[in-house]
């Protein structure tokens, strides 16, 4: 066999073991279930994903503050699939993930010229359980979905930095626009290019070098304002704005550096890093971080074109997430380093195999970085517990993080699900005393109370979550509360505020409805149950409330019709059958059959129309 046949093979091999690694590290990820932290608001709550007729809301709307469309189709794709089944868009997740993996050790070897840097900057990338926040977590798909054309991109990029053909370039922006429209936070590939150029050794000082991805940077230009304002509209920008420039420098100098921390030594990894209080620490890491900088101009002056490279990569995908502008509630998150990981990852398995190969025998950084491997996979797949149940998920924080009022209060909300409200309590009592101020956390406590029929005390605690922001969750609860406690004007003023921000709420427009009975507006009701079942998922309460609403109409034979619908769903609905008989009755029909179905299954309301239409005891 010749040499190049052998570079083939070795290619092939290495390869197969790459994907074997991500089978073996997220072997236990398929069976995992959805975390209710966006999971739901991006899968099982949303009708969106139900079908490519809805391709132009993906790329005319913001989702949970962020835009991505090509994301949404992708959960789409996931949809026709296998429905609300976890498991599709768990393999999803995983198949992207091994994609990218095998891009990225074809670029790597395309940039180095070594098949074995290559094997392990890919293996590395691959099962480091940072990565698990990405790929083990439903709701990050846009990570990993970007990811897969982010590194495309940077792999075709070497082929047009040898040829430098138009046509190439083409490829690169179109692939990198691809990665934009699954998650923003590509707008760091024009940059990164500049990192690949050192490592190709590119004269940085020819000016085509840079006119090349003038078109990409202004496309992230664009993007990155989008996706600005997307944060915006989510209301997750100044999360905190009690800190000051300065604050903001030396919170980002200590994030700069632990995250390459975190990558060395995977320990006390959390979906949730709190922001520390701040203390002489962080600005020791921020001297770090700005040495860490400077060595890459003196690096790049000595021709240390890996180490250069590297650094430059990792700070401009690092510094989009650094909390320059300030967005959500963490400081820190292990998804952050998804594409960041490279620019670690390069230079250190080439300097391991420079210098142990060089120090020692040539086998010996193979030996080294294998176990490394092996003990990173080991960790992967216990960091993959977490994923499995939400109670893990939020359990796994709260013992990292105790003093993490989300952690305290989400968790306190899973045992809420399970109707465990004795367990649930202290958790979400001690997340609103680490944090008067959040807003979740009272709206937690709010439906806690309103569960155990506590209504004065849910009453207040909603109170206090839409003082401190008018949250459309709580503002819904204290919505059901006031309509239930007989109050319907008051519940309809706060649904109204519910459809300002969610128009497409099924469960506000239901209840908008229940409140215009309550008035005696039925007409009005029934177009709101109209809206109810357009953007529900079948639910047969919304058909046998508008069915209730037409019979007050005088609307018989579509109150019928909805009163069928409800039977057909849900055969021992006993109200269903009793209201169609009344119906039945009223339009000059034969109502006992119905009424008498009614009564054996326990609506009571049923024997004395019985009596009243059929003569019937």
């Amino acid at each position: 066999m010749n040499a190049p046949q052998q570079q083939k093979l070795t290619g092939v091999w290495q390869m197969a073991m790459l994907i074997a690694a991500v089978v073996l590290a997220y072997i236990n990820i398929p069976g995992a279930g959805f975390i209710s932290w966006d999971d739901a608001d991006y899968i099982s709550n949303n009708p969106d994903i139900h079908g490519f007729a809805n391709i132009g809301k993906w790329f005319s709307s913001f989702y949970i503050g962020n835009y991505h469309p090509l994301t949404m189709g992708s959960y789409a794709i996931d949809y026709m699939i296998g429905g609300n089944a976890p498991m599709q868009y768990h393999i999803t997740n995983l198949i992207l993930h091994g994609g990218t993996t095998l891009l990225l050790y074809a670029f790597v070897n395309n940039i180095q010229g070594n098949k074995w840097v290559a094997f392990f900057v890919a293996l590395l990338f691959a099962i480091h359980p940072v990565q698990t926040e990405s790929v083990s977590w439903v709701a990050e798909r846009k990570n990993v979905l970007s990811g897969f054309f982010f590194v495309w991109a940077m792999l075709v990029y070497t082929r047009y930095a040898g040829e430098e053909k138009k046509l190439t370039m083409l490829w690169v922006v179109l692939l990198g626009i691809a990665a934009m429209l699954s998650k923003a936070t590509a707008v760091a590939l024009p940059v990164s290019l500049l990192a690949i150029d050192i490592w190709l050794h590119r004269p940085l000082k020819q000016v085509k070098i840079w006119v090349e991805k003038l078109p990409l940077l202004l496309i992230a230009l664009a993007v990155g304002i989008v996706a600005i304002k997307a944060q915006a509209a989510g209301e997750f920008l100044n999360e905190h704005p009690t800190n000051s420039f300065i604050d903001t420098i030396a919170y980002a100098g200590y994030a700069y550096v632990q995250y390459i921390l975190q990558l060395l030594v995977p320990a006390k990894l959390s979906v949730l890093y709190p922001y520390p209080t701040l203390s002489a620490l962080q600005w020791v890491y921020t001297l770090i971080a700005a040495g860490i900088m400077a060595l890459a101009v003196l690096a790049y002056r000595k021709q240390w074109f890996v180490l250069c490279g590297g650094i430059v990569f990792y700070t401009v995908n690092i510094a989009l997430v650094l909390q320059f502008v300030q967005f959500g509630e963490v400081l820190r998150a292990d998804r952050y380093l998804y594409i960041a990981c490279i620019g670690v990852w390069v230079p250190l398995v080439q300097y391991a195999f420079d210098w142990l190969g060089l120090k020692l025998k040539e086998i010996t950084p193979i030996i080294v970085l294998t176990i490394v491997s092996l003990v990173f996979i080991v960790l992967t797949y216990q960091r993959n517990d977490i994923w499995q149940s939400e109670k893990q998920f939020w359990q796994a924080i709260t013992v990292t993080f105790p003093n993490s009022a989300i952690a305290q209060s989400s968790l306190g909300g899973v045992y809420m699900k399970e109707g465990d409200y004795a367990t649930a309590q202290p958790y979400i009592n001690e997340a609103v005393r680490l944090d008067a101020n959040n807003y979740k956390a009272w709206y937690n406590k709010g439906v806690l109370h309103l569960r155990k029929g506590e209504l004065e005390e849910a009453a207040t605690a909603l109170d206090m979550s839409i003082a401190i922001y008018e949250y459309p969750k709580a503002l819904f609860s204290r919505a059901l509360l006031h309509q239930q406690a007989g109050h319907p004007l008051q519940a309809l003023e706060d649904v109204e505020k519910v459809l300002a921000t969610e128009p497409n709420n099924a469960r506000a427009h239901f209840i908008k409805g229940n409140c215009l009975v309550q008035n005696g507006n039925y007409e009005t009701a029934i177009a709101s149950y109209n809206k109810a079942i357009t953007y529900g998922d079948g639910d047969p309460l919304f058909y046998l409330k508008r069915g209730e609403a037409h019979v007050q109409t005088r609307a018989y034979e579509a109150a019928i019709h909805d009163f069928s619908l409800v039977i057909e769903k849900k055969a021992d609905n006993g109200e269903a059958w009793y209201w169609r008989g009344i119906a039945k009755q009223l339009a000059g029909q034969m109502p006992c059959h119905d009424l008498n179905k009614a009564r054996n299954l326990g609506y009571k309301d049923a024997e004395q129309a019985l009596v009243k239409f059929c003569n019937s005891y």
